[in-house]
């Protein structure tokens, strides 16, 4: 449960495409009935791809806590990556929650599958049998694919009842998409060959394909051939003639998911495998429907409706990323972005660091995509917006989202915000469950994925300029760009002394020579951990070069100052060599000088200070060389 309330996850992807969008609905139709809230985790790709915008659209799967939601439904057909739906299957049988597997079976599941061999066969029949043809040509999906290898032999099955001897000239392999489908209707419409009667395909799309072709050609569907798909896509609702095809029932399956589950929770046992039916639509390409002016033009009207304002939604998101582009501050991008209408009813939550990286621009942190503290850097509800920064634990999901979370029941929308495969963060949308307010959802992620991910990378652009990759401190360029701010500080504080600590690593080439240069590296980062442990007041610290470092601080007590950061500094490197179990230990000198900041150049304080410094390292030198008592 969270917030009181019993939650269901939802693992889809492209929860903005009409096919996905139509099973949430319906989840949430039932769901609802039942009392469950439903939390949907969707992705702006199906990951078929999985390359790095892949990988970082993944990350959505790592916000799902499993200790507070009841149950999780992963589309497993849709989501290409398999052993992506695998592993969230695993973590939450691992926590006892019950998983219903959409589609594709898998082990340890609730599985619920559609029935495609039984429906397709219907659609078969109806060509060969109802309409009583023979020439029948039959494009398939890919060769050797379960899917595919079902439909075709399922053609075979239909030919041989009928008496129809199989030919496979009239067979060809279509891959599921369109140009691979054209190859084969080139080769069906080849000169020289006999015009077929029908053409079944295994999808809609090769049956849109080939109808193209036909009409190329000058054939007309169904007058000269007839034509079949099958899967019920979106698209066709839009294709002139309508096709004959089979199209899942959203309802009956959303239903018995939400049926199966619920049981599962409450701890009913349920069968491990259940089969829904596929729903056959016979329609105007095999001649059975005739052609309607009034509902073409119906579709036209909705189609060019839709276009206008994805086109204009489109304008505004390409003229809001031109113009922050260039911007390098995140609070400015958020106010270029609240400025428009499409985030209502969103929370805008950043990793604590996203905007921080602590060292290169590419850097991913796929180990732990998330920081246990997080950022609300926007909300907006009702109309009413607020960019009040507000820091929070990140099982709370976002700030008073309780608020809003109870008073609709329409699903919380999660979507990841990325840069190509870096996590900064995620979208948690409550929106209306209407198709206007979805199709934004990945214009707006990658709008925002984008624009905080161009700030992340002036920001880790500009600390690769003035900071030292090793120790991850100022370097020389850095320290000169800050060090003018703490003399024009000093010179406004009473008594103040600017403070300059000028520190050497010890023996550093003996290290390199026994143990090598990666061990050299450890000390020299560990000096400089010494530095900042023993920096309390906000010091600059910097890695001149080599094993030179400088420190510049402000103090109005400068001898205690002195005293209390070697103090400091020496207790860190004496406990790290009591602790790194290295056959070396690690010193350091150190000399600090501390003057008013009349009239002073930071070089001769710098100069100072090395003195000082070489002064202390001859002095270390002396006692090391120092005969020991027991000797």
């Amino acid at each position: 449960m969270f917030k009181g309330r019993k939650v269901i996850a939802v693992c889809i992807p492209k929860a903005f495409n009409s096919d996905s969008f139509r099973y949430i609905k319906k989840l949430n139709e039932y769901a609802c009935e039942k009392d469950y809230k439903l939390f949907v985790y969707q992705t702006c790709t199906d990951l078929y791809m999985n390359d790095s915008n892949d990988s970082g659209e993944k990350y959505v799967f790592d916000l799902i806590d499993y200790d507070a939601v009841d149950g999780v439904i992963i589309f497993t057909e849709m989501l290409k990556d398999k052993a992506l739906s695998r592993r969230i299957a695993d973590k939450a049988i691992a926590k006892g929650k019950p998983v219903v597997s959409v589609d594709a079976p898998m082990d340890g599941c609730i599985n619920i599958c559609y029935d495609y061999g039984d429906c397709f066969e219907k659609i078969v029949r109806h060509i060969i049998v109802d309409h009583k043809l023979t020439k029948v040509n039959f494009i398939a999906g890919f060769e050797g694919n379960d899917f595919s290898e079902e439909r075709l032999n399922a053609y075979k099955r239909v030919l041989e009842e009928q008496g129809i001897p199989y030919d496979p000239e009239r067979v060809g392999y279509g891959n599921f998409w369109e140009m691979p489908a054209r190859q084969v209707m080139e080769k069906f419409l080849a000169d020289g060959k006999e015009l077929p009667e029908a053409i079944i395909c295994s999808n809609d799309v090769m049956a849109m394909t080939a109808c193209k072709c036909l009409q190329e050609k000058g054939y007309s569907v169904p007058d000269d051939v007839i034509v079949s798909g099958f899967d019920g896509i979106e698209d066709e609702r839009y294709h002139s003639p309508r096709l004959t095809t089979c199209r899942s029932s959203e309802a009956e399956m959303s239903k018995s998911t939400i049926e199966l589950i619920d049981k599962a929770i409450n701890g009913e046992k349920v069968p491990e495998n259940t089969v829904i039916s596929f729903e056959m639509v016979i329609s105007q390409s095999c001649g059975c429907v005739q052609k309607n002016a009034e509902d073409a033009s119906d579709m036209i009207n909705d189609l060019h409706s839709r276009l206008v304002g994805y086109m204009q939604r489109s304008y505004a998101m390409t003229g809001l990323m031109t113009t922050i582009s260039s911007i390098k501050v995140p609070e400015l991008m958020v106010e270029h972005f609240t400025n428009k209408d499409e985030l209502s009813d969103t929370y805008c939550c950043l990793n604590s660091d996203a905007l921080n990286p602590k060292s290169g621009v590419m850097d991913s942190i796929s180990d732990k995509p998330f920081t246990d503290e997080m950022i609300m850097v926007y909300h907006g509800v009702y109309g009413k917006k607020t960019t009040e920064i507000i820091r929070f634990n990140r099982t709370d999901i976002a700030p008073g989202i309780e608020r809003n979370y109870f008073e609709w029941n329409v699903p919380v929308v999660f979507s990841v915000l990325h840069y190509l495969d870096i996590p900064l963060g995620y979208l948690c949308m409550i929106i209306p469950l209407e198709p206007i307010y979805y199709e934004r959802i990945q214009q707006i992620a990658e709008a925002y994925g984008n624009g905080f991910g161009n700030v992340r990378m002036y920001k880790a652009m500009e600390r690769l300029y003035t900071h030292d990759p090793l120790t991850e401190l100022y370097n020389r360029r850095g320290f000169y760009q800050l060090i003018s701010s703490k003399f024009e500080k000093a010179e406004k504080t009473e008594n103040a002394e600017i403070v300059i600590v000028s520190a050497d690593l010890d023996g550093l080439k003996p290290i390199n020579d026994t143990y090598g240069h990666s061990e050299g590296d450890n000390a020299i980062k560990v000096v400089a951990q010494a530095l900042e442990s023993a920096s309390v007041s906000g010091e600059i610290c910097a890695r001149f070069g080599g094993d030179e470092f400088v420190v510049a601080g402000i103090t109005v007590d400068g001898k205690d100052y002195a005293e209390s950061f070697k103090k400091r500094f020496y207790e860190f490197i004496d406990n790290y060599n009591k602790t790194s179990g290295k056959p070396y230990k690690v010193a350091a000198s150190i000399g600090i000088t501390c003057k008013k900041p009349d009239n002073l150049q930071i070089d001769d304080m710098i100069k100072m200070s090395d003195d000082l410094m070489y002064a202390d390292k001859a002095t270390r030198r002396i006692v090391r060389s120092r005969p020991r008592e027991n000797d």
